[in-house]
């Protein structure tokens, strides 16, 4: 893939390069005045650490996520199965880059000894109610299914985590859902096959990996799914470690963790039906 990079003027036509330092740059004053803990605890610092580290891998993941999108649209406009890839496989491998930061970034968590220091101060705070994750994955195609009642008691009763979560975040999550219910990765993914499926109804997947654009784009969606379930698989071994320590079985957004983490898992991997094989299928035993 050719690209002929250019300078480009400054957004801000009045800005002075020369004023520019590595800190303003990067606004680090702002940025580290972002991490507040409320008590005293050598562990809690960390706690907020990790966890803005992955916010900030998560939102440039949203935003290339989207140039691979729109780089599909392209690719699917044209005759044939699919045109070039190029521009699409360039941003999902920046994405499953940030995955690969995120994945280790997260186990750095399970060392925490004095997660009890602080539990109780964080109040109903918990992953469930990350919106930009949730972006992600119903940018990804995952259904709404999947939340939908996740911090349930065993009466049914919604914990103020998830309801707070829906009153805050409600209308944005329903926009994405209208957004990309028909240009997702999978939704992508499934216009593929449909179109590989016209040519090679026996083994249209098959056909797909075979295919000079549309073999690579495969890789990387399925490199994709892995370092997807690999996060889901982290959450849940950290939450396993740190409520074991903590002496209690409900996570401190409400949902028994490990049903919850362990859905995805059982019930929505793999990501992409068809691509993976028996490797694949090894692999989330």
């Amino acid at each position: 893939m050719n690209y002929d990079a250019k300078p480009l003027p400054p957004l801000d036509p009045a800005m002075d390069a020369s004023k520019n330092h590595y800190w303003t740059y990067h606004s680090l004053p702002a940025l580290l005045a972002c991490k507040r803990p409320l008590t005293t605890s050598q562990d809690e610092d960390l706690f907020i650490a990790v966890h803005q580290v992955c916010e900030i891998a998560f939102h440039q993941m949203i935003i290339d996520l989207d140039r691979v999108l729109d780089a599909l649209d392209g690719a699917l406009a044209g005759e044939g199965i699919v045109g070039d890839t190029g521009e699409a496989r360039y941003f999902l491998a920046r994405v499953n880059q940030l995955w690969r930061t995120v994945n280790t970034t997260m186990p750095i968590l399970a060392g925490m000894r004095a997660f009890a220091e602080f539990r109780t101060s964080i109040g109903p705070t918990s992953g469930f109610q990350s919106y930009q994750f949730r972006q992600i994955e119903i940018m990804a195609g995952i259904r709404r299914a999947y939340w939908t009642g996740g911090t349930a008691d065993p009466q049914g009763k919604l914990h103020v985590a998830e309801t707070e979560f829906d009153r805050v975040f409600g209308p944005e999550v329903e926009a994405w859902f209208e957004r990309y219910a028909q240009r997702s990765l999978l939704a992508r993914y499934e216009a593929l096959v449909a179109r590989a499926r016209a040519q090679s109804p026996a083994d249209p997947v098959g056909a797909l990996k075979a295919h000079a654009q549309a073999g690579p784009l495969l890789e990387a969606l399925l490199e994709f799914d892995r370092m997807k379930r690999a996060f889901h698989r982290s959450h849940l071994n950290l939450a396993v470690v740190q409520l074991r320590r903590v002496g209690v079985e409900v996570g401190t957004g409400g949902t028994s963790f490990r049903t919850y983490l362990a859905k995805y898992e059982q019930e929505l991997a793999p990501l992409f039906p068809g691509l993976v094989g028996a490797e694949g299928a090894a692999e989330a035993a």
